[in-house]
């Protein structure tokens, strides 16, 4: 039947090639809805956070099954005064485009103008990956029990979820997306101090070592049953069309915090930071500040933007880069 067809991919086997997220090599050039690790949940500090997630495969409206994760590159731009040109930006590298943010950057770097060095800083660079999970523990937030949310993560947990992959921790190669053979992960967060900032950190986080089928929520009871699996591996067919429903039955869908285009008005404001920030500050702006072009001297530098390892495609990036875990998290 066709509706089983669609299905397909799903239960046998077609979700090694929704891992694209996975490839280091390929061509780049408010969170609502978002499953959120808020360290000011947690009562034993000690302890750290706590909870227990089971990704899951991108099942789309339309039924098909799509990328298992979502990869994103943004950029924050941390400018204390004015504030109003502070703000969160999706980098046209996501579309393999030139990003103006990073050009700014290294041409701020690449100067050897201290000044124009240390307010290189404020522009701050973070690549996420986001997924589907299933919420089965969570002792800070326990009325997520049961629930399908989009998990936003680092490169700390992108590399445990590749190291199933591989099978370099067990032996054996785990797709933990796999709804009859993947795996439970627990999440733990314990709070590290770098300077006078506090972040998660998730170095402690793990997946279970045993492999099971995808446990589905029993509101009614309160209890998590696991789907059953038959000898040969397979689901019945009547219970993928029951898994399917379940995979659907979610409040945001991973499109959602997709890479987007910027936009004019966006254009228009990193137009403002770059200017604001090289001390080339544009009469529409002091205008619309109602005060003068500030006295700080234009500064001069030579553009080697293609010289810089952020244009190869290097995502380790000395200064523009903080840890990607922490990004968003803090």
């Amino acid at each position: 039947m066709k509706e089983f067809e669609e299905l397909d991919d799903l239960f046998n086997g077609g979700l090694d090639d929704k891992m694209d997220f996975l490839n280091e090599q390929r061509g780049k050039s408010a969170n609502d809805g978002l499953y959120k690790i808020d360290m000011k949940l947690v009562k034993d500090k000690k302890k750290g956070w706590r909870s227990v997630v089971r990704f899951l495969p991108n099942l789309t409206k339309d039924g098909k099954v799509s990328q298992s994760v979502i990869e994103k590159q943004s950029h924050y731009v941390n400018i204390k005064e004015p504030r109003e040109l502070s703000g969160v930006f999706d980098s046209p590298r996501n579309f393999n485009e030139s990003c103006p943010l990073t050009t700014l950057y290294y041409n701020m770097q690449n100067s050897n103008n201290a000044i124009l060095m240390e307010k290189s800083k404020q522009l701050q660079y973070s690549k996420k990956y986001y997924a589907y999970v299933l919420v089965l523990e969570d002792e800070q937030q326990p009325h997520l029990q049961g629930t399908i949310q989009i998990y936003q993560f680092g490169k700390t947990i992108k590399d445990k979820i590749s190291a199933e992959k591989s099978g370099e921790i067990s032996g054996m190669p785990c797709n933990v997306f796999d709804l009859t053979k993947g795996k439970d992960f627990v999440i733990i967060a314990k709070e590290i101090q770098t300077g006078n900032e506090t972040y998660p950190d998730y170095k402690m986080s793990m997946f279970k070592p045993e492999t099971t089928s995808l446990p589905i929520y029993d509101k009614e009871k309160g209890v998590f049953r696991n789907i059953p699996v038959g000898v040969d591996g397979k689901v019945e067919p009547k219970i993928q069309i029951k898994i399917k429903d379940f995979l659907l039955n979610r409040e945001h869908d991973l499109e959602e915090f997709a890479a987007k285009r910027l936009t004019d008005e966006q254009q228009a404001k990193i137009n403002e930071i770059t200017q604001f920030l090289t001390g080339k500050v544009s009469t529409s702006y002091a205008k619309a500040q109602g005060s003068v072009t500030p006295t700080t001297s234009d500064f001069d530098f030579k553009d080697n933007f293609d010289n810089n390892p952020m244009h190869s495609g290097n995502d380790n990036i000395t200064g523009i880069i903080q840890d990607e875990d922490d990004f968003f998290n803090s």
